[in-house]
């Protein structure tokens, strides 16, 4: 009888899956899986697997490993101080300080607003709103010209709420309030307590340059 003895090329596809199951025999030591799927109406589902593994090439260690990108504009910033308060000597204060004297701060609330400290940058924003609005309120009476002779306000004191006005205009338009329509309305009243009042001169601002002058803003009640 004679012995029946294979031909090299039947080792071949042996060879290939020895060298696979090492291949993935390291795989799975790296704690990696490689899954093949095979289609169930593939025939004999015979799957041919190709390698190449680039001249010279390192293992790649868990260390050398890049970390993934990440944008920056899907990173959310966790803000730690959302609503920042205002420095105690802020030139906002003064004036909240001086319409409150002046009975221009009307509710409770507004009223311990005014004299909160540290103050809030919203609530100071929230309370910018509650005095111009009851300022505004002068403009839409209809003896408007009679009460503007008898209102406890001068020009200088809506030229400060206006000046307000424009330094938190972004935040205002945040609070739904129209910045520049409230400028405007504020202006009319400002304009016509000038026309009632005497010429008084008054230093509202003193600020330095960068060539070294100074800049005096005022007004005239």
């Amino acid at each position: 009888m004679k012995k029946y003895m294979p031909s090299l090329r039947a080792f071949i596809p042996f060879g290939i899956l020895c060298i696979l199951a090492g291949i993935f025999a390291f795989s799975a030591n790296a704690d990696s899986t490689i899954t093949i799927p095979i289609p169930k109406d593939y025939p004999d589902r015979k799957v041919t697997l190709s390698l190449r593994i680039p001249a010279q090439t390192e293992p790649l260690t868990r260390k050398d490993q890049l970390k993934p990108v990440i944008n920056s504009n899907r990173i959310i910033i966790w803000n730690s101080q959302p609503s920042p308060k205002l420095d105690n000597d802020d030139e906002i204060l003064a004036i909240f300080a001086n319409m409150n004297r002046k009975g221009w701060v009307k509710t409770l609330t507004a009223r311990a607003s005014a004299t909160m400290r540290p103050l809030d940058k919203y609530h100071a924003i929230q309370l910018l709103i509650h005095i111009c609005n009851n300022i505004i309120e002068i403009g839409q009476s209809a003896n408007f010209n009679n009460i503007i002779k008898r209102v406890n306000l001068t020009s200088s004191d809506v030229e400060d709420v206006r000046r307000m006005v424009k330094r938190f205009e972004r935040e205002l338009i945040l609070f739904g309030s129209n910045p520049k329509k409230m400028d405007k309305d504020l202006l009319i009243i400002q304009e016509r307590l000038k026309k009632n009042t005497s010429g008084i001169l008054k230093v509202i601002k003193v600020e330095g340059t960068e060539d070294g002058a100074t800049v005096i803003h005022m007004t005239v009640d």
